[in-house]
């Protein structure tokens, strides 16, 4: 048989080629966690140039050993981050240094990783910021073995936007070794699961690398693996080799169907294909919304783990079509079940066809079950077991009893246990762990083969023969030798108390010889024990259930989130919490919806599997299930929803600090100028920054506060100092010292300031601005009840005041608080009904702390006004105007369509700036009412959508100005390509508000009121074709619209 040939010899070497040859093709769709695109594209010559960033990078730190005639020795780099596409890169960087990358897995023990490390001669070990204990720990083992390796701390530079790949200068790297050179050497090296105790090293070279993901179809893929898993790290490099585009799950995001489906959703370009574990197709199956994603794809492609056949039988009934892959990280992918998917449902065969064929041997190992074994020649494999060069998996299938080519996977020949994520757990040293080290048992078997947790089933020794019957005081025993276990085992193969099952003494187990028992006899003879296990842990019974009050279940809660990941890890945790951006992991939300849903009493409803990661903190998930067990958890009606809005106001209502008004409260004027000191939330928006500069420009403000979500002070202060850069927005030295930027958090009582910290803002206040929100227009309603509470927080921080004239209390609302209302005009007075606000979580939380400032201005002393704020645009002096606005976006998207629509309406738009001014002198006003509301929008509609059309082709602009119906037929027909076109990612949002026959007539806003305060909102221009020409000059310069 002919050899086969590949269009590069080395990983090196591909990315090269398609650099050289697709550089503007689209590579890889991932995201990051910041504002904007949920999916962003990177482009093959991107790729070259972060991985050039990184070699030099790399190079400079020493990582790369002298060599003879310039051909390094080979040198091992382990690598311990994250997942995400940051892995790939940093491995493509290493190689093209000439090094050998080892990814390991981030559930491997300490124990683990020093050992990966060891058996390979790694030099080095990258560590991820999350990694820093484990990194030393790892270090300090070798160490006490007389290993030394270096570890250093992993380099992730920005890959979009500032300091990104296209915003600064990053020299061509050249690779250390030429492609024939590296052909041979090792390109990465991966790891089995540890099915004999620690993990075993695969050794991949370039050349196996290749020769694995070479053939594959010429179709986009996507993929929520880990990179480090031998499925995922292949699935990247796979769509890389046929040079299609390849979406990775962004990795800030947790692993739920709900965000699942959502970036699904939000793929730019046709993408056929997903690569999955079986535990990302049950969660997706788990919804319709899942299924219908999974159906949308052309096939779903699994490995990893087998996929429950009622499961499977269930999806591909509903249209999906089920793709199983089967193959080792020794010797590549295998075998499959591919097939015509309209008339074979037969998803869960495997077939031995076509070029495998002549290299896959199936063993006959009895009872009807078969061993694949891979014949010496395979070009993707990489090691050999047996002498005459084959490699024996130890895998077992069974035949199909008419096809004699079709074969099911049923598991493995050794002991090792396949988890329903697709991790794989070996029993045995667990079990020695523990049957060797505690007098109290004769013996341990664990189970968990198709389970996402691990349990073990305890015989107890005649030591513990009258013990064993007080469960809680034989636990008390043997519970330190399981923990012991626990600490020298993956995460995925610890086990929780409630999974310690103790058997009788005296039970008979199916024994081999001694202390060698037979385990499928075992599991078949316990089966219906072991099935009680889980049915307990995961339902509990109804005599067991805990009804807590809502204090009760908040700790109940902390309590098993504590337990679950160990006092060490969650002595930080608050109740307030991101369990996500706190390290809990799936398998640790697992453990903890389970707890859950075991001890909790909830009137019926099962909590779903990914309801943790859904409400992730520990308020929230009280919250979610306080709401569940009284049935709230259903969707809700338009009445029901209003009488949550109302609810929410109410609760938060109460909680008003006691506040009896004096005469010595009445409002007077400041004392003297520049007595003033504003706190502001929100200062690093784009609003924020031009509010706080128009506040440190008057001459009535001392002191402007910034509260802001950061890590320190120190980070607080740099966040803002970033923001006002990217707004064009210069302080001078002595406006600068008119600031003080605290790190805190306004939705804890004490906004999570320290005592002093708080104390010093409350006795120096005369006025709060919230101007921080969040945007999401995902989320529903409840899911700001905790942003509810930190406008609640600085309503308070107004009535602690000592000071005689209470500081004012201004709310940055929108006009989406009202814009459900049928009337033609808005007023400036506060709302009547809930039904006024836009039917989305985002415009009835603004409702919700409009109605709260108004019920706080009738029941306490404190003075309250709310701005409404309209659309917003670039400002008047450098045009800085968001490009990843929808507007924006549609004026980006005349380079592909030629065209504009037309609107009958002119529009209320206002110019940041401007707005900011507004505030300013709102906040600031000598004399404020008790309660009032105002409009930030353009009085001035004398500018209309003309002013605008005619803007954009002074600045040179080119494009036909058309109807609505057919401007959205030319961008549906335009560039699919996101990165050249990001409006087509917006299309199904356009053609809502754009799609209907007659154009809708906006809501005009009355501005009396807040003109005769805000000089600046009543002499403010209207849209001008100047204006418009300093958005287009602004997005020219930072390259979001192409030169005239």
């Amino acid at each position: 048989m002919p050899a086969p040939t590949y269009i590069a010899s080395s990983l090196t070497d591909l990315v090269a080629i398609r650099a050289r040859d697709k550089p503007n093709d689209v590579a890889i769709y991932t995201g990051i966690d910041e504002p904007g695109p949920l999916l962003k594209p990177l482009t093959y010559s991107q790729v070259q140039r972060a991985v050039d960033r990184l070699c030099a990078h790399y190079a400079g730190l020493g990582l790369t050993p002298p060599g003879k005639d310039g051909i390094p020795p080979q040198q091992v780099i382990a690598i311990l981050t994250s997942t995400a596409v940051d892995e790939s890169l940093l491995e493509i960087a290493l190689a093209k240094l000439g090094l050998t990358s080892l990814l390991i897995s981030v559930n491997n023990s300490v124990p683990a990783i020093a050992h990966l490390c060891k058996i390979t001669n790694s030099s080095h070990l990258i560590y991820g910021s999350k990694f820093v204990s484990e990194a030393h720990e790892a270090q300090n083992i070798l160490a006490e073995q007389d290993i030394e390796i270096e570890i250093v701390p992993d380099k992730r530079y920005p890959i979009w936007g500032p300091g990104g790949v296209d915003d600064v200068k990053i020299d061509p790297f050249t690779a250390v070794l030429s492609p024939q050179d590296e052909r041979d050497r090792m390109c990465v090296i991966l790891h089995s699961s540890g099915s004999t105790g620690f993990p075993k090293p695969v050794y991949i070279s370039h050349f196996s690398m290749i020769a694995n993901i070479a053939g594959f179809v010429n179709k986009a893929g996507f993929s929520a693996l880990p990179v480090f898993h031998g499925f995922g790290h292949y699935s990247v490099f796979r769509c890389y080799y046929a040079g299609v585009p390849f979406v990775l799950f962004p990795a800030h995001l947790p692993l739920t169907s709900t965000n699942i489906c959502k970036v699904i959703n939000a793929i730019p370009v046709p993408c056929p294909l997903c690569f999955a574990v079986p535990y990302v197709i049950k969660l997706l199956g788990e919804t319709e919304e899942g299924v219908r994603a999974l159906a949308n794809f052309e096939s779903i492609t699994f490995a990893g783990a087998a996929v429950p056949d009622d499961l499977g039988d269930r999806l591909t009934a509903a249209g999906v079509n089920i793709k199983a892959i089967y193959g080792t990280t020794e010797t590549g992918s295998l075998l499959s079940s591919e097939r015509d998917f309209a008339a074979d449902k037969a998803w869960n065969w495997l077939r031995m066809e076509g070029r495998i064929a002549d290299y896959l041997v199936m063993e006959d190992r009895g009872s009807g079950t078969y061993e694949s074994v891979v014949k010496d020649g395979w070009p993707a494999k990489n090691q050999s077991n047996r002498p005459d060069g084959s490699y024996a998996t130890k895998d077992l299938f069974a035949r199909h009893p008419q096809r004699s080519n079709w074969y099911k996977y049923i598991g493995r020949l050794d002991d090792t246990l396949v988890q329903v994520l697709g991790e794989k757990t070996n029993p045995v040293p667990i079990e020695l762990a523990i049957q060797g080290n505690s007098p109290y048992v004769e013996q341990c078997i664990v189970f968990g083969a198709g389970q996402p947790q691990i349990g073990c089933l305890l015989l107890p020794s005649e030591q513990a023969k009258d013990l064993y019957k007080d469960r809680n005081a034989y636990m008390e025993k043997v519970w330190p030798v399981v923990e012991d276990a626990n600490t020298q085992a993956p995460t995925h193969s610890r086990i929780l108390p409630e999974m310690v099952e103790i058997l009788e003494y005296g039970t008979q187990i199916p024994q081999a010889t001694k202390l060698s028992f037979l385990r499928p006899a075992c599991y078949a003879k316990f089966k219906s024990i072991i099935d009680a296990v889980y049915d307990r842990f995961e339902n509990g019974t109804s005599a067991d259930k805990l009804d807590l009050s809502q204090p009760e279940l908040e700790d109940f809660i902390f309590n098993a989130i504590t337990h679950t990941l160990g006092a060490t890890k969650a002595a930080k945790l608050t109740k307030t919490s991101d369990l996500f951006a706190f390290g809990v992991d799936s398998l640790q939300a697992t453990r903890i919806r389970n707890v859950c849903q075991k001890e909790l009493e909830l009137n019926g409803p099962t909590l779903g599997q990914n309801v943790v990661y859904e409400n992730p903190s520990v308020e929230k998930l009280a919250a979610y299930i306080t709401a569940l067990r009284s049935g709230a958890g259903q969707t809700k009606s338009v009445e029901e929803n209003h009488a949550a809005m109302w609810a929410m106001v109410d609760k938060w209502a109460s909680k008003f600090v006691r506040r009896e008004a004096t005469d010595s409260e009445q409002i007077v004027p400041p004392s003297s100028p520049g007595s003033q000191t504003i706190v502001l939330t929100g200062a690093t928006g784009s609003l924020g920054a031009h509010i706080l500069y128009q506040l440190v420009s008057s001459p009535t403000v001392d002191r402007v506060i910034c509260l802001s979500r950061a890590k320190s002070n120190e980070d607080s202060g740099t966040r803002l100092q970033d923001s006002l850069k990217l707004r064009q927005l210069r302080l001078s030295e002595e406006q600068w010292k008119r600031i003080e930027s605290y790190a805190a958090d306004v939705n804890e009582d004490r906004l999570g300031l320290s005592s002093a910290e708080y104390e010093g803002i409350l006795s120096r206040t005369t006025a709060v601005i919230h101007n921080a929100w969040p945007v999401n227009f995902n989320m529903n309603l409840d899911s700001y009840d905790a942003h509810v509470g930190g406008a609640l927080n600085l309503m308070n921080l107004c009535l602690r005041s000592p000071k005689p004239q209470l500081p004012s209390f201004y709310f940055s609302s929108s006009i989406a608080a009202v814009t459900g209302s049928s009337d033609p005009v808005c007023n400036e007075d506060f709302p009547a009904s809930a039904a006024t606000a836009l039917p989305t979580g985002y415009g009835r939380s603004k409702w919700v702390i409009e109605k709260l400032a108004e019920r706080a201005a009738r029941a306490t002393p404190v003075h309250v006004g709310i701005l409404r704020i309209g659309q917003l645009v670039g400002d008047t002096e450098s045009g800085v105007w968001n490009e990843t606005e929808s507007w924006p976006l549609m004026f980006k998207a005349t380079e592909t369509t030629g065209a504009l629509p037309t609107f009958q309406q002119n529009p209320q738009w206002l110019p940041v700036n401007i707005a900011g001014r507004a505030i300013a002198e709102i906040a600031t006003h000598s004399v404020p009412p008790k309660a009032a509301v105002y409009h930030i929008v353009n009085p001035n509609m004398s500018g209309g959508w003309d002013a605008i059309i005619a803007g954009l082709k002074r600045a040179g602009m080119t494009f036909d100005v058309v109807s609505r119906s057919e401007w959205l037929d030319r961008l549906a027909r335009s560039d699919p390509d996101g990165e050249r076109n990001p409006a087509i990612k917006l299309l199904p949002y356009y053609r809502t508000r754009f799609g209907k026959p007659t154009e809708s007539i906006p809501m005009q806003f009355r501005v009396d009121t807040t003109c005769s305060i805000a000089l600046s909102l009543a002499n403010s221009p209207p849209i001008s074709q100047d204006l418009v020409e300093k958005w287009v000059q602004h997005w020219r310069e930072v390259g979001f619209l192409g030169r005239a």
